[in-house]
C-alpha cells in the first residue's frame, strides 16, 4: 500500500513558469486555460448544471483534487444555478496535497472565483492525512477532501454519487489513479443514471470504464486535446427525496451537535427537552483520544476531533474559554500512546508536540458547554417524550399520557 506523505507535496515544481508535479512529471492544469478546461470536460462532461435542476440533493465526487479548481468551478456554478433550498455534497480524493501557498498562486489568475477560492484555502488542510470536511454555509453545499490513497479513499466512503470528474496525473506517469479497481470502486460508488468525465482518452481508461459497467462515448476535447470521454451509468437519476421529519429527545451537547447538523442537511428537527440540559460543568475540554486499538478507530477519533475544533471555531467561538491543553501522559502505556498519535499522520503538523510532561495539543478547546449549546441548539419544546410509538407515519413520540407529541420519520 503506498502511503502519502503527511506533510504538503515537497515536489510541487514552479520552475517552468507552470506549476508542475516532479513526482509524477505532469502539469496540474492545462495551458490552454485551467478553468475554462474544468467547465468544458467536467461541468458540461457531466451535463451540469441542468441535471441538478429539481434535485434537493446533489453529489459530485472527484479523484485528484490538486488545486481545487474543479470542485471552485463546480462552486461557481452551484452559486449561480442552485435549486432553492438544495444542498450540494462534495467529496474528492488526493494522496500528495498542494501547499496552501501553491494553491493561492493558481487561484491568483481567477479574480472570478476570489471569494470561493478565499473561503477553500482558510480550510485547506495542514498536514493530516484523513478526511477534512470544508464548508460553504451560505450556498447549502460540503467538500469532504480525503487526503490519502485514492482507492482506500473510495472504498471508505460511504456516498453516492451523481457525477465523478476523474481528474489524476496521465495514465502513464500516474497509473494507479486509472487503475481497473479503481474504476470498479468508482462505479460502486455511483447513484443510478451517474456521469463520470475524464480529458483523457487512454484505451486502459475507456477500456475500465467499460469493464466497470460504464457506456463511453468520445466527445470533442478541450484545447490542444482533440477528444475527450464521458460514461454513463444505467439507470434514470435519483429522484428528489422528501425532506425527512427529525425528532431530537434532550439538548445537551449531543442533542445540540445533532440539531445543528440537521439544519445544515436542509432539515428542521422538532426538538424536545425537559429540565436541566447537559451536566452543568462550567467548563468541558476538547481534546483528542491517544492512539489505541485498530487504525480506523484512530482515523474515526482523529477525524472527530478536527472537524469538532472546526465547527466551534466557526460556528460558536464565544463558547471558547482557551486554546490550548497539556495532556499528562504518565505511565509508559500513556507515553506510547501519545508517541504513536505524534507519528499516525491523522493530526495537522502543528497539532501536536511532545513537552516534559506528556503532550501538548495546540489546537485543544476548552469551552463554555452553556454558550456553545445555545449556538447549535435552536427551539427547544419543554414537553417530556415518555414514550415512542410504531405508526403508519413514523414514529409517534407520545407523553407520559400517551398523547401524541409529534411524528417523525427520524427519532435521535
Amino acid at each position: 500500500m503506498r502511503v502519502p506523505d503527511p506533510v504538503a507535496d515537497p515536489r510541487a515544481d514552479w520552475s517552468s513558469g507552470q506549476l508542475r508535479s516532479a513526482r509524477f512529471d505532469d502539469v496540474y492544469a492545462s495551458g490552454d486555460g485551467a478553468l475554462a478546461q474544468s467547465r468544458a470536460v467536467f461541468l458540461a462532461g457531466c451535463g451540469l448544471p441542468d441535471r441538478w435542476q429539481g434535485r434537493r440533493r446533489f453529489t459530485i465526487a472527484e479523484l485528484g483534487f490538486g488545486t481545487g479548481l474543479n470542485m471552485l468551478a463546480v462552486l461557481q456554478l452551484w452559486a449561480r444555478t442552485r435549486p432553492p433550498g438544495s444542498t450540494l455534497h462534495l467529496f474528492s480524493a488526493e494522496a500528495y496535497p498542494l501547499r496552501v501557498e501553491d494553491a493561492a498562486a493558481v487561484h491568483r489568475a481567477f479574480a472570478d472565483l476570489a471569494g470561493l477560492a478565499d473561503d477553500m484555502r482558510s480550510q485547506w488542510p495542514r498536514g493530516a492525512r484523513g478526511s477534512h470536511r470544508l464548508e460553504w454555509p451560505g450556498l447549502g453545499a460540503t467538500l469532504d477532501l480525503v487526503i490519502g490513497d485514492a482507492l482506500e479513499a473510495v472504498a471508505g466512503w460511504d456516498g453516492k454519487a451523481d457525477a465523478w470528474f476523474l481528474d489524476g496525473f496521465a495514465p502513464a506517469k500516474n497509473p494507479d489513479m486509472w487503475s481497473a479497481g479503481l474504476l470498479v470502486s468508482v462505479a460502486a460508488h455511483c447513484a443510478p443514471g451517474a456521469r463520470a468525465a475524464t480529458w483523457s482518452v487512454a484505451a486502459a481508461v475507456r477500456q475500465g470504464l467499460e469493464a466497470a459497467g460504464f457506456t463511453v462515448s468520445r466527445e470533442p476535447g478541450f484545447g490542444h486535446k482533440r477528444e475527450r470521454l464521458e460514461a454513463y451509468l444505467p439507470g434514470n437519476q435519483t429522484a428528489t427525496l422528501p425532506i425527512p421529519r427529525i425528532a431530537i429527545v434532550g439538548a445537551g451537547i449531543a442533542g445540540a451537535a445533532l440539531a445543528r447538523a440537521a439544519r445544515a442537511l436542509g432539515a428542521e428537527p422538532q426538538h424536545f427537552a425537559l429540565g436541566p440540559m447537559a451536566s452543568g460543568n462550567p467548563a468541558a475540554l476538547v481534546s483528542p483520544r491517544l492512539a489505541a486499538g485498530s487504525a480506523s478507530a484512530a482515523s474515526l477519533h482523529a477525524w472527530a476531533f478536527r472537524r469538532s475544533v472546526d465547527l466551534i471555531r466557526r460556528t460558536a467561538p464565544g463558547s471558547i474559554i482557551a486554546t490550548g491543553a497539556l495532556r499528562l501522559l504518565r505511565s509508559k502505556v500513556d507515553m506510547d500512546r501519545g508517541r504513536r498519535t505524534r507519528e499516525s499522520g491523522l493530526f495537522d503538523t502543528d497539532t501536536l508536540s511532545p513537552a516534559d510532561e506528556g503532550l501538548w495539543v495546540a489546537d485543544a478547546l476548552v469551552v463554555d458547554p452553556d454558550t456553545l449549546r445555545a449556538a447549535w441548539l435552536g427551539p427547544v419544546d419543554p414537553r417530556e417524550v415518555a414514550s415512542l410509538g410504531r405508526v403508519a407515519e413514523g414514529w409517534a413520540l407520545l407523553s407520559a399520557s400517551g398523547e401524541p407529541l409529534a411524528i417523525a420519520d427520524i427519532v435521535f
